[in-house]
């Protein structure tokens, strides 16, 4: 299993502040159904138009990039955008960044994936392959999250889309990712992964 170190040491972080997990109900990652999902966008207030998830190919190196919740922003173009000030900034800045974009700004281009190559990592709810295409606008906010992440999709999800559709000065298409295990993938996909997640307990 590809960048399993990288997992674990993340869940060895989150492990160690049992009071953070308690206030925000982190639990351990289990296998999520379409039905869960929606459900718990729905308990967190989030939209649930505009969800994807991962391909069992691609989740554990689409995980090991990003803290969660968490956003990759990209321009008209698919260009990514970087908006931490530093490599050690926390996400805490995208607060001040989603209401400050507007379609005549300039921002740090750093060469990572473009929007089309991280599309082709996803599947939409259903688990089948994005075809449609993307609705044209100034600005792409993947938004990285999951249902164990708990009370912080409220926090930060939730707000970081209302932020989004508030921005009058541009036009601003989100998508969140799930970065839960899929119901819809392979028996043995998911068995593996849970071994994975079962080994920081």
């Amino acid at each position: 299993m590809k960048n399993a170190a990288c997992i674990l040491s993340f869940l060895f972080l989150v492990s160690c502040k049992p009071l953070l997990l308690k206030m925000y109900q982190i639990k351990d990652p289990a296998v999520e159904t379409k039905a869960g999902i929606l459900k718990a966008a729905l308990r967190y207030g989030m939209d649930t138009s505009g969800i994807l998830t991962a391909s069992a190919d691609d989740f554990l190196a689409t995980l090991s990039t990003q803290s969660l919740p968490d956003i990759a922003v990209f321009d008209s173009a698919g260009a990514y955008i970087e908006y931490r000030r530093t490599d050690t900034s926390c996400n805490s800045g995208l607060f001040d960044f989603i209401p400050s974009l507007h379609a005549e700004g300039s921002y740090k281009k750093t060469g990572r994936a473009s929007l089309q190559e991280e599309l082709k990592k996803l599947r939409d709810i259903n688990g089948d392959v994005i075809s449609a295409p993307v609705e044209k606008a100034d600005f792409y906010l993947l938004i990285y999250w999951s249902v164990w992440t708990g009370k912080l999709n409220k926090d930060h999800v939730k707000v970081w889309e209302q932020l989004a559709m508030q921005n009058k000065k541009c036009t601003i298409k989100v998508f969140k990712v799930n970065l839960d295990i899929q119901e819809y993938w392979p028996a043995t996909t998911k068995a593996q992964l849970l071994r994975l997640m079962a080994k920081r307990k």
